[in-house]
């Protein structure tokens, strides 16, 4: 009975510690492997044309630039934050202008709106 306790303790704690090595390097590798395909997808975005990419919210200066970091890290990663930062000053540039008043240009003719027009008093019969 004791030599079975003993067995399991430390089969446990050589478990435990052969999982955290496996960890500590499995990881790293996988973030490359990961970065490695990433880096071949943006490569295949770069076939894309010029409409295309801007379809997905991109331009080539932005792939160009994810192609420009080291092989150790992910391009996609400047892909989608330069995609999102472009997206959120297109967002803020709809909402200014909704908020601005419509100018009529110079010398156009303005219609009246329904708020602008007088108000007949007279039954509906009766105007003509």
């Amino acid at each position: 009975m004791l030599l079975m306790t003993f067995a399991t303790k430390s089969l446990s704690s050589v478990s435990a510690g052969a999982t955290r090595a496996a960890a500590l390097t499995i990881t790293p590798v996988v973030a490359l492997v990961k970065a490695l395909i990433h880096r071949r997808e943006v490569l295949r975005l770069g076939e894309l044309d010029e409409r295309s990419l801007k379809d997905i919210g991109l331009v080539r200066s932005d792939l160009d630039g994810a192609l420009a970091v080291s092989w150790l890290s992910d391009p996609s990663v400047v892909l989608a934050e330069r995609s999102s930062a472009r997206s959120g000053v297109a967002a803020t540039r709809r909402e200014a202008g909704l908020q601005r008043p419509v100018k009529a240009a110079p010398g156009a003719k303005v219609q009246n709106s329904a708020a602008a027009r007088p108000v007949s008093t007279k039954p509906l019969a009766l105007q003509a």
